[in-house]
């Protein structure tokens, strides 16, 4: 039926924009049963995705007859996929500037402190081990992206070449012993074995791209990366300001894209006065970042803390250490 051939600052980033394709709600701490909408959208569009696609292949397969029609509904699929996540992203990056704008207008009071690129690349000049372990962070990452693709790509060429057989003609014998093609015949179809044709390829078409869909969430969670509005979290990793901190008297805008309004509920912080920097563990995800941790580094780090910081934060399990 077909044959398919389907042969540290820059990783923070690309997580960060990878993440920026989750549908969130413009929430301080967003919960993850979200609204009524958004329970509905997570869950109907993977489902009418797929089945969209279903009947886009067994049409193409059945009245076009051309076996080259399944090339163009992949790409179609994997364009659209990506095309209709990277606009939630930008949606969701709208609405939580927009909230950010809004905070800046409506603040009375100045920024208590202020703190520049030139601020964190001095500090962060003193810290031997942030080189080590950024490099461990993007080594691991990379380790396991290329592992992960090369086990989809292995699992789609076995479905491809090997699997497909088996499920074309499984597809085949359930369309017709239940003759689907009398009791729902298309328009488009002449007639009932047509129609019977064109339900054989819609099951093979559906368990196709539902294999697929399946690969893709499975390894996007392995990766700990965003699956439409699946909660993921990097715990091992922090997420280090480089651009820009504005401190206010009740929040915080770190690198002009993440608003932390006090009180900021966190479970640990850590002042490293020999590594120059704070760094706070959020309690709940913060919109659109993908990291729990957050630092800071400042020539005088406990005395950021003691002048600027102290007042925005609530301690939820330990103590400062």
């Amino acid at each position: 039926m077909r044959e398919i051939n389907l042969s540290s600052h820059i990783t923070q980033h690309l997580v960060s924009f990878k993440w920026a394709l989750e549908l969130r709600k413009p929430e301080m701490y967003p919960q993850q049963q979200g609204g009524t909408w958004n329970k509905v959208f997570r869950y109907v569009w993977p489902i009418a995705f797929v089945l969209v696609f279903a009947i886009v292949g067994a049409w193409g397969g059945n009245i076009a007859h051309e076996t080259s029609i399944t090339w163009i509904i992949v790409i179609a699929y994997l364009a659209i996929f990506f095309g209709i996540a990277i606009a939630i992203g930008i949606r969701s990056t709208r609405v939580r500037f927009r909230e950010i704008e809004e905070y800046m207008k409506m603040t009375k009071s100045g920024a208590v402190e202020k703190l520049t690129r030139d601020d964190f690349m001095k500090a962060m000049e003193k810290d031997p081990e942030y080189i080590q372990e950024t490099n461990r962070f993007v080594k691991s990452q990379m380790k396991n992206m290329v592992i992960l693709m090369v086990v989809l790509i292995g699992l789609l060429l076995l479905y491809t070449y090997v699997l497909s057989g088996p499920f074309i003609a499984l597809a085949k014998y359930i369309s017709d012993t239940v003759d689907i093609g009398y009791y729902l015949k298309p328009w488009f179809t002449p007639t009932v074995q047509e129609a019977n044709l064109f339900y054989a390829y819609f099951i093979d078409y559906l368990i196709y791209f539902g294999v697929f869909f399946i690969l893709m969430y499975v390894i996007f969670r392995i990766m700990r990366m965003p699956f439409m509005s699946m909660n993921v979290q990097i715990t091992d990793y922090p997420y280090t300001v480089t651009k820009e901190l504005i401190i206010f008297r009740d929040a915080m805008l770190i690198d002009g894209m993440y608003l932390l309004k006090s009180p900021i509920q966190v479970k640990q912080i850590v002042i490293n006065e020999k590594r120059r920097f704070i760094e706070f563990q959020l309690s709940k995800p913060l919109s659109g970042l993908p990291y729990t941790k957050i630092r800071i580094y400042h020539k005088s780090p406990r005395d950021l803390w003691d002048k600027a910081m102290k007042a925005l934060f609530k301690i939820e399990e330990g103590t400062i250490q």
